[in-house]
């Protein structure tokens, strides 16, 4: 963060702002009882009056609050009051050519302003019109109807390094293009200057510094496919997967998820894969680079985790805490039950923590009590953790209690301090990334983190503003960095499905008996209904995956499962449609499904072929339901990708099925479970007298499927292929509507469990993407 600090002075250096009476063509103002007077950004006048509009002060769970009605300015400055003069709250309000900056300076008269919410409510014609960029996460904005709200929920947290306690800017949001542009590159420029953003670690950063970055962040993000690699030996294995399927694949990103090159912390590689630690690393990047393919490395966030923090005879201080004290009785290196003093102002929220501080000790806690009282008891407690050493301590030794996230220590939020833990872990961590040129910036278990609302954000900002090159990012729950400013510009929403937060997804698995939804490796389908959910999520970026999501993706699977070479040809595809993939042909897509939470679900399935004359194309396959209604459609599991219909049943049972489409013969997909007995001379039957018989037997943990002709395909739980057998066909055809279906078996007396899908196809749609195609 220091560093950040020194580009900034060098950037104040290079952006001189003209006195505000010659360059503002933007303003906000008020009146004296603390009412907006006037709006514009752009010289576009943004203002409709309203008897709501102005400050509010709440406090609790209140909805409206108290008006603040008395207003007086001192330059930039303008502090707001209660008729009274308390409590107040001062702002300044900076007026640029196109936009607005507003940063809440100071309060008095709330105490710490734990418990307080403080809202600014303006008026519009139109609220879409105005766009309220927050510079951190203090504060909050927001629009409804015809008006926008600025809310400050979070008074008690001290200023930030910049000596705000909230920033927003406001510009009109009604521009396209080049005009957008310019001003976000205006805001850009003025607000890192002015100390209020972060920025790349670059030396110079004007409006013009600003468009040519982002024109190169463009271009190196205008197209992206990633392949997941995760060599479990060795560096050999490594530079094996990208030489036989990385750069084939034509993808342009590696990921490695966190334990593919991780060995412990944020910034160990794997001794066995990176046998000279990150000097091994760069060398990959590099190798990786000459083919024109980025790195990306998936971590958890920036964590405690060196001896350098935790030792038998050292704790750091600065790991983060949520309440301090003493320690109330003396207590020798045995003792299981500790007496510990708060100190109440200290307390943050209770919190349901394991681990406590006594001097330089780390003590697990199993119970809490006495809470309500002056001393607590501390009971079921396990000394000497974390690395560290049981001691005898003194009555008044200080002790803190620790917050831990993800099974590490959380650094205490003091960024701008001096000494900054933060700044000291964010810093090896930002460098780390930096030095191995990493493309993405992936933080990951910031859901399960313990800390202010506003502290993910702040440690974000300051690892993107230690990378000196282009990257994406994301933060998993929460979708891209707010530090990535570069998307607000025209050319990176044009390019959006690129470097969007979902992916469509390509994930490969093995069977595995007893896992979560389905055992069974995914098959062709399963690609397409994931691919299909990634549309609707906005994304046209294709990676080949785990999967699982996280889940590595090794040599060993992609040369085990029978579908790699499926997959990757389907990847191939979409390298092509994806980055010019229509409106029109998304539309389609959106036709056959139905959002279901997050994500989508159906009972069709879009499968994308290629025909001979080079158009792709969608063929809907409909794995028929039960007209019972029984059986659930396709649908995402947000960790294991596409869940398929199947009817589980037993051999000879008959359904009731509904085809949408036209009379026609219909697929058949079989499989037979592992604990079952042998399906032995299939006979499937449709409405009683069509049929297809299958000559030979069918072995559990294998798969049937007819796709028409006279032969059905047998393949291995894998999908690997292991043998065909003969297929007689006789009137086999799934009328359109209502139809019954038998699935049974000519030769054997038991009855083995079984998984079925009938599937009738529907018309093919040519897609509108193919007039865009490279």
């Amino acid at each position: 963060m220091k560093n950040m600090y020194r580009r900034i002075l060098v950037a104040c250096l290079l952006w001189i702002p003209l006195p505000v009476w010659m360059l503002s063509a933007s303003e906000l103002t008020f009146d004296s009882a603390g009412k907006p007077s006037s709006l514009v950004l752009g010289d576009e006048k943004m203002l409709e009056f309203d008897s709501v509009a102005g400050f509010y002060l709440s406090q609790g769970r209140e909805r409206t609050g108290t008006r603040l009605s008395t207003l007086s300015q001192s330059g930039n400055e303008i502090t707001v009051s209660e008729s009274g003069g308390s409590p107040s709250f001062t702002f300044s309000v900076k007026s640029y050519k196109n936009h607005v900056a507003i940063h809440l300076l100071d309060f008095a008269g709330i105490g710490s302003g734990q418990g307080y919410r403080l809202s600014l409510r303006l008026s519009t014609e139109d609220s879409d019109a105005v766009e309220a960029y927050t510079l951190n996460d203090l504060m909050t904005a927001g629009a409804r109807r015809q008006t926008v709200e600025l809310t400050w929920p979070y008074l008690w947290a001290r200023p930030r390094g910049d000596g705000s306690r909230g920033s927003v800017v406001l510009y009109n949001n009604n521009l396209s293009g080049k005009e957008l542009d310019a001003v976000l590159a205006e805001i850009w420029s003025a607000q890192a200057a002015a100390g209020h953003m972060v920025y790349p670690k670059v030396d110079s950063w004007t409006e013009a510094d600003v468009l040519a970055w982002v024109d190169r962040w463009v271009n190196e993000f205008r197209r992206l496919s990633v392949i997941s690699v995760h060599p479990e030996e060795s560096e050999q294995e490594l530079y094996e997967m990208t030489n036989k399927y990385v750069i084939p694949s034509g993808a342009n990103r590696v990921y490695m998820f966190q334990k593919s090159w991780r060995e412990s912390g944020m910034t160990t590689p794997r001794e066995n894969i990176f046998p000279r630690g990150k000097a091994d690393m760069i060398a990959y990047q590099e190798y990786l680079a000459k083919h024109g393919i980025q790195l990306h490395l998936k971590s958890l966030s920036p964590q405690i985790k060196a001896e350098k923090y935790l030792s038998s005879t050292y704790v750091d201080p600065r790991i983060m805490s949520w309440v301090s004290g003493t320690l109330a009785e003396a207590i020798d290196t045995e003792a299981t039950t500790i007496r510990f003093r708060p100190d109440p102002a200290s307390i943050i929220e209770m919190r349901d923590e394991d681990f406590m501080r006594i001097g330089n000790e780390v003590v697990s806690v199993e119970n809490m009590t006495n809470t309500d009282d002056d001393v607590w008891i501390l009971q079921g407690c396990q000394r000497g953790q974390e690395g560290t050493t049981a001691k005898s301590h003194n009555v008044g030794t200080d002790m803190a209690g620790l917050v831990q996230s993800n099974h590490s220590f959380n650094f205490e939020e003091d960024f701008g301090m001096p000494n900054s833990l933060a700044e000291e872990i964010c810093g090896q961590y930002g460098d780390f990334l930096n030095d191995v040129k990493t493309s993405h910036l992936h933080f990951d278990g910031t859901g399960r983190m313990n800390e202010p609302p506003w502290y993910v954000r702040e440690f974000t900002d300051d690892v993107y503003s230690r990378v000196e090159r282009p990257t994406t990012g994301s933060i998993v729950g929460r979708g891209a960095l707010p530090a990535h400013f570069e998307t607000k510009f025209s050319g990176a929403q044009e390019i959006y499905g690129m470097w969007a937060y979902h992916h469509m997804r390509i994930g490969i698995r093995l069977y595995e008996k007893g896992r979560k939804h389905t055992e069974m490796a995914p098959s062709m389908l399963d690609f397409h209904f994931d691919i299909s959910d990634g549309i609707m999520n906005h994304t046209r970026r294709i990676e080949m995956l785990g999967g699982q999501s996280g889940k590595m993706l090794s040599k060993r699977e992609i040369d085990t499962y029978g579908l790699s070479e499926y997959g990757f040809k389907l990847f191939r595809y979409w390298q092509e449609v994806g980055p010019v993939f229509t409106d029109g042909d998304a539309a389609y897509v959106k036709k056959y499904l139905i959002k279901n939470g997050n994500h989508y679900k159906g009972p069709d399935v879009l499968v994308l072929s290629k025909k001979d004359d080079g158009d792709y194309i969608f063929t809907p396959h409909r794995v028929m339901g039960r007209t019972s209604g029984e059986d659930e459609p396709f649908k995402i599991d947000q960790e294991w990708g596409a869940v398929p219909r199947w009817q589980h049943l037993r051999v000879g049972t008959t359904m009731e099925l509904s085809n949408p489409y036209v009379a026609q013969q219909p697929q058949v997909m079989l499989w037979v479970e592992e604990d079952s007995v042998p399906l032995q001379n299939p006979l499937f039957t449709v409405n009683g007298s069509g049929t297809l018989s299958i000559e030979g037997t069918i072995q559990p943990l294998e798969y049937m499927q007819f796709a028409g002709g006279n032969s059905v395909n047998v393949f291995d739980k894998n999908w690997n292929l292991l043998r065909t057998l003969p297929a007689t066909t006789t009137n086999f055809i799934a009328n359109h509507g209502t139809l019954t279906v038998t699935t049974a078996a000519v030769r054997g007396r038991a009855q083995p469990n079984l998984w079925v899908q009938y599937i009738t196809l529907g018309p093919e749609y040519v897609l509108e993407s193919n007039e865009y195609l490279p």
